[in-house]
């Protein structure tokens, strides 16, 4: 497989001719749009899901609840996932973990329902949370900013869960500066990180 990262929180897995896509959302170029053949949004904000440009792609569309809410002009292109729950996307087997976003600010309590995506047991996608996948993968997607974003959680989240390499994620928010400062705390042995800039790809094996 490939995985190329786009801007924020966007990324793009191929496989055996397949593409799926993961959280399309306003801040990704149109580049991210070129080709898909199923799409996963882990939740509703607009940062993730980017509702004209996916109607545009007909595909189809796993998501929650709470975003297929908002595409119900999309019909039965959208099926709803829940935690715990497996499923096959475009060929990829994919199965979702956690149920809530993680909390802004304490009186606005849980925003929005969100839900991480494994892919082919390889690619670990957690949308706005730090909800584990219960196994090993090979590259675990740590987002290292945004309102809700806080350094202690996410290094422990980048600890705990065994990867084989930390690519950063939902990073639109930071300058050159904070981007260079994440390797310092997420870079080891074990798990290297690798800042990928937007369009760039790694191999996942």
């Amino acid at each position: 497989m490939k995985l190329t990262k786009f801007a924020h929180a966007c990324v793009r897995v191929e496989k055996d001719g397949k593409t799926l896509l993961v959280d399309p959302g306003s801040f990704s170029e149109d580049a991210a749009f070129e080709k898909a053949d199923a799409i996963l949004v882990t939740h509703e904000h607009q940062d993730h899901l980017d509702v004209d440009r996916v109607a545009a792609l007909d595909v189809p569309v796993y998501t929650n609840a709470g975003v297929a809410a908002q595409l119900t002009a999309l019909g039965d292109r959208v099926h709803v996932v829940a935690d715990g729950q497996s499923f096959e996307a475009a060929g990829f087997a994919v199965r979702a973990y956690g149920k809530d976003h993680a909390v802004i600010l304490p009186e606005w309590g849980v925003p929005c329902e969100n839900v991480g995506f494994l892919i082919d047991d390889a690619v670990y996608h957690p949308g706005d949370s730090f909800t584990r996948p219960d196994r090993a993968v090979h590259t675990n997607l740590v987002p290292i900013s945004g309102p809700w974003f806080a350094l202690p959680p996410a290094v422990d989240y980048a600890r705990t869960v065994k990867a084989d390499q930390l690519v950063g994620i939902h990073d639109g928010l930071l300058s050159p500066i904070g981007l260079s400062m994440f390797p310092r705390f997420l870079n080891s042995d074990e798990r290297p990180y690798l800042g990928l800039a937007p369009g760039e790809s790694t191999e996942i094996n």
